[in-house]
């Protein structure tokens, strides 16, 4: 048997879909894909990543997540951190896991991120 991702879904508040664009899609360069029709009357949107694909997901009683969080592969974390930089806040980089950069941030919405790259 095996287990694998197909999507990770974070939580945005009601009717932030832009402010999220900006972020995940301007900011970041991900593309946009299409939603299946029967899910657009529900708001939010979706990005593809790497093999899988990202879903923005509208909560009416939104909390940001603090804790439990996505962990992003990169290839050019300097990069990464760079547009990160560009929304307006500095990457907390953490050195506790030998062979990996890293460092977390947060969507516009306080979501907790990680963003890695393997030595």
């Amino acid at each position: 048997m095996k287990l694998g991702l197909d999507h990770i879904q974070i939580a945005i508040p009601e009717g932030q879909e832009d402010l999220a664009r900006a972020f995940w899609c301007d900011a970041l360069g991900l593309p946009e894909i299409a939603k299946p029709q029967a899910l657009i009357a529900r708001g939010g949107f979706w990005v593809q990543l790497d093999g899988l694909e990202l879903h923005l997901g509208v909560d009416p009683s939104f909390t940001p997540a603090k804790k439990a969080h996505p962990g992003f592969l990169v290839t050019d974390i300097d990069h990464v951190a760079q547009r990160i930089a560009s929304t307006g806040q500095e990457p907390a980089w953490d050195s506790t896991i030998k062979n990996r950069r890293r460092f977390f941030a947060e969507d516009p919405f306080g979501n907790r991120l990680e963003f890695l790259q393997k030595d």
